[in-house]
């Protein structure tokens, strides 16, 4: 039996229209109003208006990849325990960790990226939970599928369950309502990630934090010199400063890609999804797993999908 799962003359003064007056005040803030909240949109998306998009070879670090697995095996209404999951089981017997995302393929698409874009955001906002992703395997599991999914989780979707290095499953987190809560994930991952690596996961993360901005900031020094040199043109006084200002941001791109295989080198990471969230992304963005895939990218670092083959250090 399975087990169930429970945003001249002096001119006449003329008195001011003063709803007139009322009125072009009221568009003036609303016209502000408006653009203010674009901007702000902007630069929560990170990118667009006048915020730059983030380069590739850093979206493609900090992205959330999950791989779209079958849910448990159901009889009738029952249905069998999410660690009965081959995903959930090879992770336990690795000593590794396993989140799964549940979501409904039928809800309306609009919804759904609205919330996955303000959950898995590509802005420095996201940078942790994307890269406390990478430690993890992660499936993800349509309830319109199953006819027993969908009847006990409908109204929950969408909602993340992680396992601990045993496969034992924690309390979910449901986000019902589309109500996106990134800092609820991040707890019920940190709890999952308990003992699995050492460093811990959330001391990794924060270096690994450090090195994404830095190369961040290589690579925008690196283009802005590219633009730079190409602009000079025959002035050989300014092709030759942008050429001394590529050395220097090189330097700095080597240095964070060195630190980045360093951090990494004794890391066994699961391999990365193939469907990068949000989904909106997925069309332009799947064949971009492998970390700095850009130009400059010097070979460094484990910046890819998966194992590294240099063993855990965590615990087992």
């Amino acid at each position: 039996m399975l087990a169930v799962t429970s945003i001249a003359s002096a001119p006449k003064f003329r008195r001011p229209n003063t709803r007139t007056m009322r009125t072009s005040t009221l568009l003036a803030t609303l016209c502000v109003a408006l653009f203010v909240a674009d901007n702000l949109e902007a630069q929560r998306r990170g990118g667009g208006g006048r915020t730059a998009r983030r380069p590739a070879e850093i979206t493609n670090r900090i992205a959330a990849y999950f791989s779209e697995i079958d849910a448990p095996a159901t009889q009738g209404d029952k249905i069998a325990p999410f660690n009965s999951i081959d995903l959930v089981r090879a992770a336990a017997a690795a000593n590794q960790v396993t989140v799964l995302y549940l979501h409904d393929s039928e809800a309306e698409k609009r919804i759904v990226q609205q919330f996955e874009g303000a959950l898995f955001r590509t802005d420095k906002s996201g940078d942790e939970l994307g890269l406390k992703l990478r430690m993890f395997h992660c499936g993800q599991i349509d309830i319109s599928k199953s006819p027993a999914m969908k009847t006990r989780y409908e109204k929950d979707v969408p909602m993340f369950i992680a396992f601990d290095k045993t496969g034992k499953e924690l309390k979910a987190v449901s986000m019902s309502g589309y109500k996106a809560k990134a800092s609820k994930l991040e707890a019920l991952i940190d709890q999952a990630s308990t003992g699995a690596y050492k460093p811990s996961v959330k001391t990794i993360v924060k270096k690994y934090v450090k090195i994404v901005d830095d190369l961040e900031k290589a690579l925008r020094a690196k283009t802005q010199a590219e633009q730079a040199q190409t602009k000079a043109g025959n002035d050989k006084s300014k092709a030759k400063k942008a050429e001394k200002a590529i050395a220097a941001a090189t330097k700095l791109e080597d240095k964070a890609l060195t630190a980045e295989e360093k951090l990494l080198e004794n890391l066994r990471l699961p391999a990365r999804g193939d469907k990068k969230l949000p989904s909106r992304n997925n069309r332009r963005n799947n064949n971009n797993k492998a970390g700095n895939t850009g130009a400059g990218n010097t070979g460094k670092g484990n910046t890819g999908a998966g194992n590294t083959g240099k063993g855990n250090r965590g615990a087992k």
